[in-house]
């Protein structure tokens, strides 16, 4: 687990040893079974996650629909920033759809990391900045790209996504009924 926390902060930015091994020791583990969620809407969030192994599904709830949001696959870090920062319960449920083995810390003992390594600051800079981009390139699909467009994007783009997540999962993630989605797989693997 600690090689591949390693590894994914080293796409941001190198840390010293020291550095890291500050970063580590915040955490402490934590295993999520599949079904059962990290967190729910209405809770306060005050945790940053490292998800290690594993797939969490984000989502809101709109009436008696569930809006998926993100797929979140190990290793990567998470959280709802949003209600960490306002110190607001969280609108966002967060579900395992496969065991998930993690860790977690308080967002408050990342802070003061922060605070004593500007290096951890800049990896969460850029990784803030890469979730960033993602967000704005996803908006943007929604503006420009057709419903098709965008289950070939994703194709493309996530596989892991199409190959590990049930369909109905990815038709609430492109914003469209199952139905809809059924109907362009069927005409995109019908013209191949």
């Amino acid at each position: 687990m600690i090689d591949n926390l390693s590894m994914f902060l080293s796409r941001f930015e190198k840390l010293s040893e020291e550095e890291f091994a500050a970063f580590v020791a915040i955490f402490t583990p934590i295993d999520i079974k599949k079904l059962d969620h990290l967190f729910l809407e209405n809770e306060k969030i005050s945790s940053i996650y490292y998800i290690d192994q594993g797939i969490l599904r984000g989502y809101y709830n709109k009436g008696n629909n569930e809006i998926t949001t993100n797929f979140y696959f190990g290793p990567t870090i998470m959280t709802d920033l949003i209600a960490v920062r306002s110190q607001k319960e969280t609108q966002m449920n967060v579900q395992a759809l496969k065991p998930v083995k993690g860790m977690v810390a308080a967002f408050a003992d990342l802070d003061l990391l922060i605070d004593q390594y500007p290096n951890i600051e800049s990896v969460f800079f850029k990784f803030l900045e890469h979730l960033y981009l993602f967000g704005v390139m996803r908006q943007h699909s929604f503006i420009f790209d057709t419903p098709q467009e965008r289950y070939i994007k994703l194709f493309g783009e996530r596989p892991k996504v199409i190959a590990e997540i049930p369909q109905r999962y990815i038709s609430s993630y492109l914003g469209m009924t199952p139905e809809t989605l059924s109907r362009i797989r069927k005409r995109i693997f019908t013209d191949l």
